[in-house]
Parts: structure tokens; sequence; C-alpha cells
């Protein structure tokens, strides 16, 4: 299963996704601001929402101005 995840900044697009490797998930640009996430098989659909989503907050916190949105 996997989500996709639109980040305002393009340029940084390559951190984060360097920054969810490291966390177990595989992570390929679509496009220049957009990823596909595959999150680890272990984790349901709901368990990868919620830390995928508790993960870019983080994220976000270190990086102020970016948007990051996670998609279905």
């Amino acid at each position: 299963m996997a989500l996709k995840l639109e980040l305002s900044d393009e340029k940084l697009l390559g951190e984060l996704m360097n920054a969810l490797a490291r966390q177990g998930c595989l992570a390929d640009r679509i496009a220049p601001n957009v990823c596909r996430i595959v999150y680890p098989r272990d984790w349901t659909p709901r368990e990868a929402q919620l830390e995928l989503r508790f993960f870019v907050r983080a994220w976000q916190a270190k990086h102020p101005g970016a948007i990051a949105v996670l998609h279905h």
C-alpha cells in the first residue's frame, strides 16, 4: 500500500524522502514536488496514516514554511 505526499518546496523533497527512508519507508519522486511512499508491510493502512502524519508534522516543525499534504 502507498500514500502520496505533496510538498510545497520541491527543493526539500529529497531531504524528506531520505528522512522517510530512515524510518523504513520507500519513497520515490513521481513529480517535482510529489513522492509516493510505500510504508512497511507490518503497518496497517490506519497505522501508516497516523505514523506518517505524525512524522511529517515533526519534520515540518524543523522546516518552517514547508507545507506537506498526504494523499491516499
